[in-house]
């Protein structure tokens, strides 16, 4: 699928932002948090078997690899131990905003331009990310494609971005979409939203197809909505 042409909207209602990879670079803590609880049980997964699920729910993610690996555990126990474990590294790690997220999120503060967050992450794992990073003062209003959608609704279906709207009382159709993930850039796209792809430089996708424009960093973000 490619994305038609298409002009980011005016007046511009809102931005709705990914988190991991996007906002701040935690696609490898991730994936490290991930190969700790594999580790418990003797297995391991490449970063390139990895990179798929990137952008994708917990309970799809741990039901694949409880499959994969015929893993003992549950799929509560599993996600239970991959937010401890993910918890732990962040806060033994220094996280820093990506560069020109701080300066774009300031401004759209200032503006009174409405942001959320739109994240296949679990609340906790948002939470703890923003925080490290601090941004959670910046961005209270978060929806999780764990808690926040129906089961099997997370992305690539179009419901965590329709709910982060729908908190900031806006439009998707006359949003901004900011992704790292072709799973995510699909979700944004199926809510209507203007979907711009910021890779990842951990993670890049490897189809940006459902983007209508892929920008090097959050700095052309940023540049680009202050001539909206």
């Amino acid at each position: 699928m490619t994305a038609p042409l298409r002009t980011p909207p005016q007046p511009l209602a809102g931005i709705l932002f990914d988190l991991d990879g996007t906002l701040i670079d935690t696609e490898c803590l991730h994936y490290d948090s991930a190969m700790v609880v594999l580790g418990r049980y003797g297995k391991t997964l490449s970063k390139e078997a990895f990179k798929p699920y990137i952008g994708t729910a917990e309970v799809p993610f741990w039901q694949d690899l409880q499959r994969m690996f015929d893993l003992p555990a549950t799929i509560d126990d599993l996600l239970r131990a991959r937010t401890e474990e993910y918890l732990r590294i962040l806060h033994s790690t220094s996280i820093e905003p990506l560069p020109g997220v701080l300066e774009l999120l300031q401004w759209a503060v200032h503006q009174q331009l409405p942001i959320a967050v739109a994240s296949s992450s679990p609340r906790d794992q948002i939470r703890g990310s923003l925080t490290a990073a601090g941004l959670a003062t910046l961005i209270p209003v978060r929806r999780s494609g764990h808690e926040d959608v129906g089961i099997g609704r997370g992305k690539p279906n179009p419901d965590v971005y329709q709910a982060a709207a729908e908190a900031l009382q806006v439009d998707p159709t006359m949003c901004l979409a900011v992704e790292d993930s072709a799973i995510g850039m699909r979700a944004a796209f199926a809510a209507g939203c203007f979907v711009i792809c910021v890779p990842n430089a951990s993670f890049p996708p490897k189809d940006t197809g459902s983007a209508h424009l892929v920008l090097p960093s959050m700095r052309e973000v940023y540049t680009l909505v202050q001539s909206l």
